[in-house]
């Protein structure tokens, strides 16, 4: 009876302590979560370049276009006419980092 009594007690004690590892778990996932979406809140809106890839003169943050969901800053409303007829054009001279353009040694290695 002892025994019987003794493996009770152990199932309920796992049961209850992996029961609680689990909503602890649940519980980081959780706030993983809201992190990324405050992240993805703040980036949103978010310039992406720093250099007007149509003029090559410093960007103004204030004149955008958002093209496949990143936003594109120009200088000037001409330019933003241009960018917009045209954005894969002008979207390939901006660096990875769009704070500069490329050089031309490396649009030619793209092409090939």
């Amino acid at each position: 009876m002892k025994k019987l009594l003794f493996i009770a007690v152990l199932f309920v004690s796992s049961a209850l302590y992996f029961n609680s590892f689990a909503q602890s778990n649940d519980e980081v996932k959780e706030e993983k979560t809201e992190k990324v979406s405050e992240t993805a809140a703040s980036e949103e809106g978010k310039v992406f370049n720093t250099i007007c890839p149509v003029s090559t003169e410093e960007a103004d943050p204030e004149i955008t276009y958002t093209y496949n969901g990143v936003t594109y800053a120009v200088c000037c409303n001409n330019c933003l006419k241009k960018f917009k007829n045209d954005p894969e054009k002008y979207i390939s001279r901006l660096s990875e980092d769009g704070k500069s353009l490329k050089r031309k040694s490396e649009k030619k290695l793209e092409t090939d």
